[in-house]
């Protein structure tokens, strides 16, 4: 009847053992979910920067263009630099700063809406803490407890009958 408290035992030991395998691995899955998270938010961020950039890139350029084209109408039309054509290059460079403020606007708008995707990313992964690991770590050590006690009770049964 020894060997039923030695597999009691062993049964036990093994249980704990697996427990803390598992909570390991769980928590070794949580990490590279999370580094996986954060490299896909770095990856979204900087493609909307670099769009925003190239949006900033562009609307300079259609400003300069269409500053030169006011800037060449005026001088064919033999008229100053000054009064209506001041006025148009002004308007010209106002709508460029605004559409530079659209611009960073969109582009703050995408980084929080990326930050966003990545909070509802984090919070499906299912991180250990330790109280939980305890919590799990208990119970298996004391369902391994129950277990020996269960085949001692057994042993000291078999030895009434016997004795």
């Amino acid at each position: 009847m020894c060997e039923a408290v030695t597999l009691a035992v062993v049964a036990g030991v093994m249980g704990v053992a697996q427990t803390a395998y598992s909570i390991s691995a769980q928590a070794k899955q949580a990490k590279a979910q999370n580094a996986a998270i954060s490299a896909q938010l770095d990856v979204t961020n900087e493609e909307a920067r670099r769009k925003a950039t190239a949006e900033l890139f562009d609307a300079s350029r259609a400003t300069r263009r269409e500053q030169g084209r006011i800037r060449a109408a005026a001088g064919e039309a033999g008229l100053a630099l000054t009064g209506s054509v001041d006025a148009l290059l002004f308007d010209s460079a106002m709508q460029s700063e605004l559409n530079y403020d659209r611009s960073l606007a969109n582009l703050e708008s995408r980084t929080a809406a990326n930050v966003a995707e990545a909070e509802v990313a984090y919070s499906n992964v299912s991180n250990t803490n330790a109280l939980s690991a305890g919590l799990q770590l208990g119970a298996s050590a004391l369902s391994g407890w129950s277990g020996i006690e269960e085949a001692k009770i057994e042993k000291r049964r078999a030895a009434v009958k016997a004795g």
